[in-house]
């Protein structure tokens, strides 16, 4: 390939006779597919083993310790991010007091291959709480429902993308001491505005295992006004992909919007600092009775509910993050830079019947095309070390 068909014409004149909306369909249905509900099961089942994750706790530090070794034998690199607790509050007639009580987020990251600078953030709480006993008798305290379900879907999703490209970085953090509070996220959120991080969504798994009498198949999202098109797109994927749909349980719109959000999960935290936010829960109408009591165990869990609901938000990440990606360092000297165009330029045109093509095919479409050097170049110069 030489002259002006090398490096000029082929980005100005080809448009190529290919379906992206259609390989990126496939793509994702694959990813789907491979939600397993054992590994749900098997995750919830560990996490209720602890008997108790109340904050504080040593059976909450041991929770700990091991979705970190979660985390890191799927390949993470992960840390621990603390902060302090302060609370004194009356919930349900029981006081709880803890002073001065550290505790962490732990935060994990898929790095994106096109834009890994913009992020969604992934995130669901691991603490938990029984209501109906006081603070001195926290050590019985299954939270199978609320949230061993949203944290088992964060771990799930995690296993599912580590080798997986997507054009943005989705980052998944577990968090504490949502259960007196947000406590965790509230600080994990002040942390992402203070340093200006560009978050295209929050979307916070809350409480995904107990399945309507009502709507068996339906889940809730609930976001604000100004988040409606993330929230929709969201919704748009679950009912591509999966067999549930998202719907309001008090009013039977697609999406539960409020002027400031629920003030109910971890998700309010982001809506609170000015970032787009959804939250993720069962049909949400009256709360379940078991809910944040002794009595939530591995028998509430609808596993087969969970699986789809960890499907239909798998789908919406994985189309807004962008998927499938592949890198634009051909070289990979961490920089997209001259050298990366003469490589493309090489492969530009090709069809995928060459598998040493098939990197340069950047929206997976099965062709490098016009599309593909749409995002080379809004790679370019852009350095991925």
């Amino acid at each position: 390939m030489t002259g002006y068909k090398r490096y000029i014409l082929p980005f100005l004149l080809a448009v190529g006779v290919f379906s992206p909306a259609s390989a990126q369909v496939q793509a994702i249905q694959d990813a789907v597919a491979s939600v397993e509900a054992d590994s749900l099961l098997s995750d919830v089942e560990r996490l209720v083993a602890f008997d108790t994750r109340f904050m504080g706790s040593d059976s909450n530090w041991a929770a700990v310790e091991w979705l970190e070794d979660c985390f890191q034998a799927m390949g993470y690199d992960v840390r621990r991010d603390s902060f302090v607790v302060d609370v004194s509050k009356s919930v349900l007639g029981q006081q709880f007091v803890l002073n001065d009580l550290t505790q962490v987020n732990l935060v994990a990251s898929h790095r994106g291959v096109i834009n890994p600078d913009r992020k969604i953030v992934l995130g669901a709480h691991y603490d938990s709480i029984s209501l109906d006993r006081p603070q001195s008798e926290q050590d019985f305290a299954p939270g199978a429902d609320d949230n061993a379900t949203g944290v088992a879907a964060v771990l799930e999703i995690a296993r599912l993308l580590r080798d997986r490209q997507t054009g943005m970085t989705v980052e998944f953090v577990l968090f504490g001491a949502e259960e007196l509070g947000l406590v965790g996220s509230a600080a994990h959120a002040a942390a992402v505005s203070s340093r200006g991080e560009d978050v295209a969504a929050m979307i916070g798994l809350d409480v995904l295992g107990t399945r309507s009498d009502i709507v068996p198949d339906a889940f809730t999202l609930d976001t604000t006004a100004s988040y409606l098109d993330v929230a929709n797109q969201v919704a748009d994927a679950a009912e591509a992909y999966t067999d549930v749909f998202s719907r309001d349980g008090s009013s039977g719109s697609r999406l539960m919007v409020t002027s400031i959000g629920c003030r109910c999960s971890d998700h309010q935290s982001y809506l609170n600092n000015g970032i787009p936010a959804i939250g993720v829960f069962q049909y949400f109408t009256n709360p379940s009775p078991h809910i944040n009591t002794s009595t939530d165990t591995i028998e509430q869990v609808d596993i087969a509910y969970v699986a789809e609901i960890t499907r239909a938000i798998l789908a919406g990440i994985l189309d807004v993050a962008g998927f499938p990606r592949r890198s634009p360092d051909f070289d990979a000297d961490g920089t997209v830079g001259f050298g990366d165009f003469l490589l493309f330029a090489e492969a530009f045109g090709t069809e995928m019947t060459d598998a040493s093509t098939e990197a340069f095919d950047l929206d997976g479409d099965g062709q490098v095309a016009f599309s593909d050097f749409l995002i080379f170049s809004g790679s370019f110069g852009r350095s991925f070390t």
